[in-house]
């Protein structure tokens, strides 16, 4: 029993110096540009103008052209969709405060608690920066909100998928399992992200073969992602050390000594002795 763990206790304390500093969890949603349809009209000509230039850009992979768009467009209007779409950016461009700072008002009350009115896929976002710079209980509590409302089933998979990033960040492995598998269950789209996250939170459990199933089939479905092929790597690395094999021998075993019962030595047959007729 010691020895198990032992062993769990290793295998802990490596997955946090490997997955905590090098492996790539992925929570890049919702997903700019899809996410905010059907949220707040474009009031102008000029606007939607900047914002098709802001799409095309992040659809091209432009990032810091696609950032410099929403920056002008979140002076000029600073409108719901803007916001949402400018603070993903900023956040994934490594300015997650200031991502916070102006998300907040769409979402935070003075008091610091979830405004009644405000949209799950801003909730959803507000947690992602959250969990950006490590808020995790912060990015817990925002998600109970999503989960509370029933009028935010399109965003209950990108929840699940939060929720899972922040609770496996505290160790939380067999819960943050539970909301990755059931983010899978309602994902429409591509699932990547979320394969790769459960299977790092797999192999924070120390299921090694679990975890390298869920991440090449993730890696099948997008060949080209480097952080999934780097994760698998690490996993393999792992399970190398952790997992017991049995030792190698070039001798052959030596061979099976059977055991034969043994008889009692049976008597000679009786002879009767035969009396002479006189």
């Amino acid at each position: 029993m010691m020895n198990k763990l032992l062993r769990t206790s290793a295998i802990a304390l490596s997955m946090t110096a490997l997955l905590g500093v090098t492996a790539c969890k992925m929570h890049n949603t919702p997903i700019v540009g899809k996410a905010i349809e059907g949220m707040t009209g474009m009031p102008d000509e000029t606007e939607a103008r900047l914002s098709t230039s802001a799409q095309n850009a992040i659809l091209a992979g432009k990032t810091k052209e696609a950032l410099a768009l929403y920056t002008k467009l979140y002076k000029e209007n600073n409108t719901a969709n803007v916001v949402l779409n400018y603070a993903q950016l900023l956040r994934k461009t490594g300015k997650t405060t200031e991502a916070l700072t102006i998300l907040k008002p769409f979402v935070i009350n003075g008091d610091g608690s979830i405004k009644d009115d405000a949209k799950p896929v801003m909730i959803n976002e507000y947690a992602a920066a959250n969990i950006e710079i490590g808020h995790y209980h912060a990015a817990e509590m925002a998600l109970q909100e999503v989960f509370k409302s029933t009028n935010a089933n399109g965003f209950y998979a990108d929840a699940y998928d939060l929720h899972g990033v922040a609770l496996d960040a505290q160790g939380w492995h067999k819960e943050a399992e539970k909301d990755f598998k059931n983010a899978l269950k309602i994902w429409k789209g591509d699932p990547t992200a979320v394969m790769n996250n459960l299977g790092l939170c797999l192999a924070a459990q120390g299921r090694f073969d679990e975890s390298l199933t869920w991440l090449r089939q993730a890696l099948v479905k997008a060949p080209h992602n480097t952080e999934i092929a780097r994760n698998i790597d690490m996993v393999s690395k792992l399970r190398k050390e952790f997992v017991p094999t049995a030792p190698i021998s070039i001798t052959a075993p030596p061979a099976p000594q059977t055991k034969h019962k043994t008889h009692p030595a049976r008597k000679p047959p009786h002879k009767k002795k035969l009396s002479k007729k006189s």
